[in-house]
């Protein structure tokens, strides 16, 4: 039987396949290192969101004590207008609290892409198998798999 010259052998595909599983381990590495640096960096973003929320926070700490000040102080305008400003960093507070948890919500840190890949990964590698014969008694001679027949490699 001759086999075509860009054909492998089996013996050939099996001296290939440690070879192939490294590399498969080395890709799936990377891309789960990527993967991961890429949730990081969402996670940061929505941290820094809450930073910038709670800066905003102290600011309006300030401000409600410059207007409980002002108001002993002065009758009406300074107290107010120092009311309006606490609202609208309390506004912009809520804000950047309610954006840095959803960044954060999306950044999880577990890689479940790769995670998929190598699991499909694995259920290809353990569906590689020679098909024998259950039926054949003990002893008796085993054939090799032979190309386009029965009992191939899957």
């Amino acid at each position: 039987m001759s086999r075509k010259k860009d054909q492998a052998g089996t013996f050939e595909l099996l001296a290939r396949l440690p070879q192939q599983i490294v590399s498969l381990a080395k890709a799936e590495y990377e891309n789960a290192k990527r993967e991961l640096v890429s949730k990081a960096k969402k996670a940061g973003i929505g941290a820094g969101a809450i930073v910038i929320a709670l800066f905003f926070l102290f600011f309006m700490l300030e401000a409600l004590v410059i207007a409980a000040i002002a108001a002993l102080a002065l009758v009406w305008p300074w107290w107010l207008a120092a009311l309006v400003v606490a609202a609208g960093l309390l506004l912009l507070a809520a804000l950047a609290i309610l954006a840095g948890v959803a960044l954060i919500k999306r950044g999880n840190p577990v890689p479940e892409e790769t995670l998929g890949r190598v699991g499909d990964d694995i259920s290809a590698l353990s569906e590689v198998r020679v098909n024998s014969d259950s039926d054949a008694p003990v002893g008796s001679e085993r054939r090799m798999p032979q190309a386009g027949g029965e009992g191939n490699w899957r």
